[in-house]
């Protein structure tokens, strides 16, 4: 009798031991809202940061983290659409300007 109540003890700890490491935690890492307002020196997808000129496939359409302005060196990053021959397709600017 006392074999079988230490036997049963035994299972019940490795069950509950085995038990303890099922729930983990998924973290998130803290973004600082301060360096995303000032420097602007990346691109953001899924909670990941990219740096200029990564390739990111999203269903069918391909984004790459470029330049918003090309003529300015240090111009805020952003991400476009390449087409098929992997040229750039910016957004199409307004042809004229409305004043409310």
């Amino acid at each position: 009798m006392r074999y079988y109540f230490t036997f049963i003890i035994a299972v019940l700890c490795l069950c509950f031991s085995a038990l303890s490491y099922a729930n983990t935690i998924k973290t998130l890492p803290v973004v600082d809202a301060t360096q995303l307002i000032n420097t602007n020196t990346e691109c953001w997808y899924d909670n990941k940061r990219y740096s200029e000129g990564a390739i990111v496939q999203v269903h069918s359409v391909t984004l790459i983290c470029a330049a918003k302005y090309t003529q300015h060196n240090n111009s805020q990053l952003m991400w476009l659409k390449l087409d098929k021959q992997g040229n750039l397709i910016y957004p199409k600017k307004p042809s004229t300007i409305t004043v409310n």
